[in-house]
Formats: structure tokens, sequence, C-alpha cells
């Protein structure tokens, strides 16, 4: 979802010897390596634009048709809300991936919770609009 690929690094000392142990049993007395202590910097930040930004609630109503991502009601954009599909309390992001328009109905049921929660809540009400 949020388009990143991880591996998984240990700096510490204690991780350093480790490999140091394993590769000079694994290549012999041919090995020469170097471990770095500092912290690599992060290749998958991009900068990003304020969630409450014009052109992010622009580009969502077009993407969406309009349409609450939650009860399928059709609003004027003056009527939706930006809203954290994965929200912020939870390590969501700010990046337009992770947003998506609610009505203020559902933005408040919603909350702090999953989109997977609104779903289901909404199901379990009878108040998402059958798609035909």
């Amino acid at each position: 979802m949020l388009g990143r690929q991880w591996t998984g690094i240990d700096i510490s000392p204690k991780a350093a010897e480790l490999v140091k142990l394993r590769m000079h049993k694994e290549v012999g007395l041919f090995y020469t390596g170097a471990h770095r202590t500092d912290t690599p910097q992060r290749t998958d930040v991009v900068p990003i634009r304020p969630y409450s930004h014009k052109e992010n609630k622009q580009a969502l109503y077009g993407a969406q048709g309009g349409d609450c991502n939650g009860c399928r009601e059709h609003f004027e954009p003056r009527h939706l809300e930006i809203d954290h599909i994965v929200p912020r309390s939870k390590g969501g992001t700010d990046h337009i991936e992770n947003l998506q328009l609610l009505c203020g109905s559902c933005n408040r049921i919603k909350g702090n919770r999953s989109q997977e929660w609104l779903v289901s809540a909404l199901n379990d009400k009878s108040l998402i609009k059958l798609v035909a």
C-alpha cells in the first residue's frame, strides 16, 4: 500500500561481531569487511504537502467520484472531509495514498479506527448504499 520495500539491519556492535565471525567461517582468511555504525538515510521519504491542502482534496474527490468512502453517498466537496485510512495514531502517514474523503457522519463514526472497522459498522447498521 505504501510502496515500501524493507530490509532489516542491525548496526549494534554485537551484530557486527556475529556477522564477522560467520563471514570468517564462510570465507576464511580472505574476508575483509567493514561495518557502519551510522544510521542509514531513508530513501522512501518524499516531501509531503499538508493533508488538508486543497489540491489533495480535489484529487481525492476526483478519484472517489464525489462519493463518501464510507456510506458511498454522493456529496459536494464542501461536505466531505479528509480522513486517514490508517489513522495517524496507529502509524498512518499524511501521504495521499493514506487519505480518503468521508462525509462528516462517517468520519465521526470511524474516529481513529480502521477503514475495515468503519465498513463493518456501517454494514451492521445497514447504512452503506448498495452499489448496483
